[in-house]
């Protein structure tokens, strides 16, 4: 496994080696220079099959079989002929024929079912090989056919059954050995099937594929040395084995070498271009280097080799879009994610959670919520889903749902930071008497657990509880308080009216650590209530180029803007206060107070209600909507 994703890692089913690509072939002769013996005819087109020139051996074997219809050899050969030149329809045309004729010819039914395979017709070929091999029961070969269409249907019992009849047969057979191995190991039967490995390697030590299947059995059990000596065994038996190449990268990236497995994955790719697998395996080590731009290219071309692949790489890519600011992109291919997993039945989590991710980073808040509501409705017992879920209508405002989802996710899985986060958005909410509770259960259980201290400490503060808070600040004696609690002293003290100590602190925390924008933005506040408007006006604009949405900035630069006399401007950051935390209350009060000194006393009465809605305890919104009620019922 890695950090990124899971690497892939698959066992080969042994089959006799490919040809080597065939030269170009001469053109075929006429049909009027052929001989007409049947004898040379036959010699000349099985001379031409060895060559690999199944073309020119078309036109002699179809005079053979003219001559002789009913020669089951010339009609085998044939319809060979046609297949190795790429003219499948004839080929099964003519087998079905002969077929027709012949129904008992095991020789035309064992190439029938290679047709069928060739057509990706398991079934058919199932059928094919099942009567072959009763025509002909004390053919290996045939059994050893039956057991790999068997095995590539799921059929391991069947194939188990096969590959042990071929081997009661012929024992020298080693493909049937090997792919014994490879099903054994496919029901769970790993010590028989390491057994039946090695008894393939001890009869032939060069035997690529049983040493890489080894290697695979040997990895599934965590021995990554065993593993490790097996791959490299295939690779010396066959330098060219781009999938022992590919698994050698599996266990070095499992060592936590992501530089050498990404090398090894680059082997396989140069020994075989068209393997999708290591293609994703490079993405995914290139993206453990910080290459991502070489990480999306690998998950690119994999998708493209394989575009019905499963929604691994999708996600995958999906992520890296995300981290180079591609954020259309990235939603594109969550979307593809999720897509096909829908068609090979392997939905996830992480696709609907990039998504989600994705949209809320374009703005588009409703969607991530829509995304995450589906979510839910997949995964309903997944307390990571529960907890995105919360998070995006959060984002939205909705805090009752939020809440909701948290509190599911506290049930599936009370872990500390689950609690903390149902803690935050009873917080939010300003129910104090539900987060509370949760912050010092925590806090009994870890009293130094520092974000259940910082968030019961804020909670504190806007409960106006300044006492409380304090004492949960002040460092024991000997201690030196942390950048994150003196940030919060010095806002508590200036809440307090006790400048003195704030101004000291906050500039303290400040030129230690320029991230603190609450301590930054109260600190804009003090200077401004110290008479310093300039001063106040350019650190409230320093915190809001970092971050536009911050709601305490905005707040500040709205009394700073009033002060100045900049009314308009200061109510667009008084509005843009609100929209940013929909559930503080002092925006709305603010904004109130300009509006009724603007004389627009019914958008004030309005604003002076949703002060009070969301902040009962607002004593002086309370007064004001008293006082404004008489002018405007």
């Amino acid at each position: 496994m890695t950090k990124a994703g899971v690497l892939l890692l698959q066992l080969l089913t042994a089959q006799a080696p490919a040809p080597e690509t065939p030269p170009p072939e001469k053109p075929a002769a006429r049909a009027d220079k052929l001989p007409d013996d049947p004898d040379a005819l036959y010699k000349l087109g099985t001379a031409f099959l060895s060559q690999n020139q199944a073309r020119r051996a078309v036109a002699p074997l179809t005079k053979l079989v003219g001559l002789t219809p009913d020669g089951v050899p010339a009609k085998v050969a044939l319809a060979r002929a046609l297949r190795l030149s790429g003219d499948v329809p004839k080929a099964k045309a003519v087998l079905d024929a002969a077929l027709a004729a012949f129904p008992e010819e095991a020789t035309l039914r064992s190439e029938r079912g290679l047709l069928a395979r060739i057509q990706d017709d398991t079934d058919e070929a199932i059928t094919q090989y099942s009567v072959a091999t009763e025509l002909a029961p004390k053919d290996a070969e045939l059994r050893f056919n039956l057991g790999e269409v068997l095995q590539r249907a799921n059929r391991t019992d069947d194939a188990i059954e096969a590959y042990r009849e071929a081997l009661k047969l012929d024992g020298a057979l080693q493909v049937a050995r090997v792919n014994l191995g490879k099903a054994l190991a496919e029901k769970g039967l790993a010590a028989e099937a390491k057994e039946t490995l090695r008894e393939a390697i001890r009869q032939k030590d060069s035997d690529a594929e049983a040493h890489y299947n080894l290697g695979v059995v040997l990895m599934r059990e965590n021995d990554v040395t065993g593993a490790f000596s097996e791959y490299q065994a295939a690779l010396k038996a066959d330098p060219k084995h781009a999938r022992a190449q590919n698994n050698l990268g599996v266990v070095l990236d499992g060592q936590g070498n992501a530089r050498k497995a990404a090398e090894a994955f680059q082997k396989a790719i140069t020994l075989d271009p068209k393997y999708a697998e290591a293609h994703f395996n490079l993405g995914l080590a290139c993206f453990q280097l910080g290459e991502n731009a070489r990480a999306t290219k690998a998950f690119e071309k994999a998708l493209l080799l394989e575009p019905r692949r499963a929604s691994g790489p999708y996600t995958q890519l999906g992520q890296l879009y995300l981290a180079q600011g591609k954020k259309t992109q990235a939603v594109a291919a969550f979307q593809k994610a999720i897509e096909k997993s829908a068609d090979d039945g392997k939905k996830t989590t992480e696709s609907y959670q990039g998504l989600a991710r994705a949209y809320l980073e374009l703005g588009k808040v409703d969607d991530a919520v829509a995304t995450l509501k589906t979510a839910v409705e997949t995964f309903p017992d997944e307390p990571g889903v529960r907890a995105g879920y919360g998070d995006a209508l959060k984002a939205k405002g909705d805090l009752e749902g939020a809440i909701a989802q948290y509190s599911a996710c506290v049930k599936l899985q009370p872990t500390v930071e689950n609690r903390l986060m149902l803690a935050e958005a009873y917080a939010k909410k300003h129910v104090g008497a539900q987060a509370r509770p949760l912050y010092e259960a925590v806090l009994q259980e870890d009293p130094k657990h520092r974000a259940a201290k910082l968030g019961l400490a804020d909670l504190l503060l806007a409960m106006g509880d300044y006492a409380a808070a304090e004492k949960l600040l002040t460092p024991a004696q000997g201690e030196e308080a942390e950048t994150a609690a003196l940030a919060r002293l010095g806002i508590l003290h200036s809440r307090r009216g006790r400048p003195d100590l704030a101004v000291p602190e906050l500039e303290a925390v400040v030129a230690k650590d320029p991230a603190q924008l609450e301590a930054r933005a109260e600190l804009g506040f003090l200077y401004l209530r110290g008479g310093d408007e300039t001063k106040a006006l350019q650190v409230l604009s320093d915190v809001l180029a970092v971050e536009p949405r911050n709601s305490l900035g905005l707040l500040y630069l709205g009394h700073t803007l009033y002060r100045q006399g900049k009314l308009p401007e200061a109510e667009k950051a008084f509005r843009g206060a609100s929209q940013v935390d929909a559930s503080a209350g002092e925006p709305h009060f603010a904004l109130a107070q300009l509006l009724e000194a603007t004389n627009r006393k019914p958008e004030a009465k309005k604003e002076y209600e949703a002060a009070v809605q969301l902040q009962p305890d607002h004593a002086d919104a309370k007064t004001a909507l008293r006082k404004l009620a008489v002018d405007v019922p």
